[in-house]
């Protein structure tokens, strides 16, 4: 019997005559496929590998191994020798038939060494589609602690068994087999773990490089400390470092900032396993100093003893700059809650100053008197401009909203500005075609314009330029929440830039506050931008300040962008002169103020009836048979002037109501108010402008 053996990939081998040392030959290959075997690492390779290897050794004419899972059902199967079409049916017999000769291989670890005379497949379980079986061996792939399957040989080629050789030869096969196997599922494992730490780190890092969060630990016998890719990257250094030594971060963090942070690691060290928490400032490039949390404990070896320092460090400048806002925009509007309870105080009071001063400049005839007089009531009437720049700050000032096209606006004013400015300052515009329409009151936007561009002049040098620059911006959520006050959306914006002395961050931080000023004193009130400020905010937009000491400054107004086109002017409310006498009910706890406006509405010839306190006044209004005008303060105690304004109607719905504050928070009269025939107007007033609007509300 002449034995060919051909290798996979290589050359046919000689000739070699059966009886000459057939079995060292065998051993040979044996030898040679075991050493290819455990070289192979990925498991269906190798169970394809051993069905190749298994049939030049045994002459067997098919060859197969089938793996099965701890429940016994097949999981994976290679066959050598068939059509891929009988592999399929041979699959789904072993999978459902108990009695497959395969079984004890597996289950007992058993050789079963068969023959089958008639050659039928049937007879031993296999597919009527098989070939002709008249031998076959099942052996198991094993390892020494688990069995994995078997490994099978079927139809002997030139005999009609197979000898005990070659069921030793598949034994020694299966072995190796299984043994190869295991290490292959180990490798596998070993390599899906690995990428699944990998992946795990991958996603970690790219959490933490996201949340701007690294981890980082030293060994206390040791002055590295190793950092994370993330870590590293916050602290400004390459990519692919990862140890540094503990000298190198304390050079990075803020000098004022080192010392704390050695102390509260130091202090959790000596502790014994103590935790910290410090916030820092990390100086990278030249950039401006950024602010971190590192947060950390201090582990201990088996003996109790400080082991390890490890931490983890957060960027949490955009917290800090959120925190900073949140207390500037509290401070705000704290100092708004004050100027407009003092504007609400002194309009009262101005009130009736100008109102006195003027019925006494009425009744003066001596000059010098007049004189006097006319000083008092210029006083007091900036005094009411004043107040009113605080009520615009405090976003209590009374606001006619229309909507407007801020281009045109601008346009119309240039000539202003130019004049106001001076000729040694050029002023230029830029403003952007199509440009939507804004909604907000026409006199305050102008006093933006005006007061931003004053503040510009003040800090330019002879020479300088003023820019005016309009466009239309979407805000996304990185810059509105830079900007305080500013929401995601569609906004038109006003930026007017200047070359001029620029502001540190100091000043910058204070820049809205009312009655803050860089000017020397005496040169200014420290109430324009402060104005600014309240206006925009009013308007519902906000405002940007950008700017750098001798770099000038940009401060940019966005106003929300309005679709609706400006309204064509309705028809005007008529004023209509009284025939007769007007039956006023007015309710004022001011006395002096009270008493002025009596002396004003009897001199127009109106009837009046006073009252200090709303309950004075529904108890009046039972006696009065009938009142045509409420003119009512709005803040009261007890009860505000439109509660009493809907108790009066209720009794007598004809009734016409003028509402005066000087706390314009009340301003906008609601609807429903409205629709009955009220007004507002706004203190201080002068007679005239008093007299004027209840001959408006009484002429509905």
């Amino acid at each position: 019997m002449i034995l060919h053996a051909v290798k996979r990939g290589r050359k046919s081998r000689d000739i070699i005559p059966a009886p000459v040392d057939l079995e060292n030959r065998r051993m040979a290959l044996l030898l040679e496929e075991a050493q290819r075997l455990m070289a192979e690492r990925d498991p269906a390779a190798l169970l394809r590998y051993v069905c190749a290897a298994a049939r030049p050794l045994t002459q067997a004419s098919f060859v197969a191994v089938g793996i099965v899972d701890d429940g016994g059902a097949v999981d994976q199967f290679v066959v050598a020798g068939l059509d891929e079409a009988v592999v399929d049916e041979l699959r789904q017999s072993l999978a459902a038939n108990p009695d497959h000769p395969a079984r004890p291989s597996f289950i007992s670890r058993e050789i079963v060494h068969g023959v089958n005379p008639s050659g039928d497949p049937v007879a031993i379980c296999l597919p009527a589609s098989h070939p002709p079986v008249h031998s076959y061996v099942f052996v198991p792939v094993v390892s020494p602690t688990h069995v994995y399957g078997w490994l099978a040989l079927v139809e002997k080629e030139g005999a009609e068994v197979f000898s005990d050789e070659d069921t030793q030869v598949a034994s020694t096969l299966g072995a190796m087999a299984g043994m190869a196997y295991e290490n292959a599922r180990l490798v596998a494992q070993l390599q899906a773990q690995t990428n699944e730490l990998r992946e795990h780190e991958e996603r970690t890092d790219f959490a933490m490089t996201a949340s701007r969060s690294g981890v980082s630990y030293r060994d206390l016998g040791s002055s590295l400390v190793e950092l994370s890719p993330s870590t590293a990257q916050l602290f400004g250094f390459a990519s692919n470092v990862r140890r540094v030594s503990q000298d190198e971060l304390y050079e990075r963090v803020h000098p004022d900032d080192a010392q704390l942070v050695r102390a509260a690691v130091q202090k959790a060290i000596e502790d014994r396993g103590g935790e910290f928490a410090h916030e820092f400032r990390l100086i990278v490039n030249a950039d401006a100093p950024r602010w971190f949390q590192f947060r950390g404990r201090v582990l201990t070896n088996g003996d109790g003893e400080p082991s390890r320092v490890v931490g983890v460090v957060t960027d949490v400048t955009e917290r800090r700059l959120l925190e900073l806002q949140l207390r500037q925009s509290q401070k705000m509007e704290a100092l708004g809650q004050l100027a407009g309870g003092v504007a609400h105080d002194f309009n009262n009071l101005l009130t009736a100053i100008l109102g006195y001063g003027r019925f006494a400049l009425e009744r003066s005839a001596d000059a010098a008197q007049r004189h006097d007089l006319e000083e008092i009531v210029k006083a007091a009437s900036r005094a009411a401009s004043l107040t009113k720049q605080l009520l615009a700050f405090s976003r209590r000032h009374m606001v006619e909203t229309v909507v407007l096209d801020l281009n045109s606006l601008i346009v119309d004013m240039v000539t202003m500005l130019r004049r106001m400015i001076g000729e040694d300052i050029e002023l230029a515009t830029t403003l952007a075609s199509g440009l939507s329409h804004v909604r907000a009151d026409r006199s305050q936007l102008e006093q933006v314009v005006m007061n931003l561009v004053i503040n510009a002049r003040d800090a330019c040098d002879t020479g300088g330029r003023i820019r005016l620059v309009t466009e239309a911006v979407d805000v996304d959520s990185g810059l509105a929440a830079r900007t305080p006050g500013l929401n995601r959306g569609g906004y038109v914006t006003l930026s007017v830039i200047d070359n001029g002395v620029g502001m540190n961050e100091e000043t910058k931080s204070r820049l809205f506050e009312p009655f803050f000023t860089t000017k020397p004193r005496g040169q200014g009130t420290g109430l324009g931008l402060a104005t600014v400020y309240g206006i925009v905010v009013q308007s519902g937009g906000a405002i940007r300040v950008e700017s750098e000491a001798d770099q000038g400054s940009t401060f940019t107004v966005y106003l929300p962008r309005e679709q609706e086109v400006a309204p064509s002017a309705g028809r005007a409310i008529e004023s209509t002169v009284a025939t007769s006498s007007w039956t006023v009910l007015l309710v004022e706890d001011e006395q002096a103020v009270r008493e002025l406006v009596r002396i004003i509405l009897e001199r127009a010839g109106h009837r009046v009836f006073e009252a200090a306190t709303p309950e004075d006044a529904l108890e009046q209004f039972n006696t009065i048979p009938s009142v045509d005008l409420l003119l009512t303060d709005v803040v009261m105690p007890a009860m505000s002037g439109f509660d009493l304004f809907h108790v009066l109607v209720g009794r007598q719905p004809s009734l016409r109501a003028l509402f005066i504050s000087g706390y314009t928070d009340y301003a906008t009269v609601e609807p429903t108010i409205s629709d009955k025939g009220a007004a507002f107007l706004e203190k201080p007033f002068s007679a005239e402008a008093l007299i004027g609007k209840v001959r408006e509300v009484l002429g509905h």
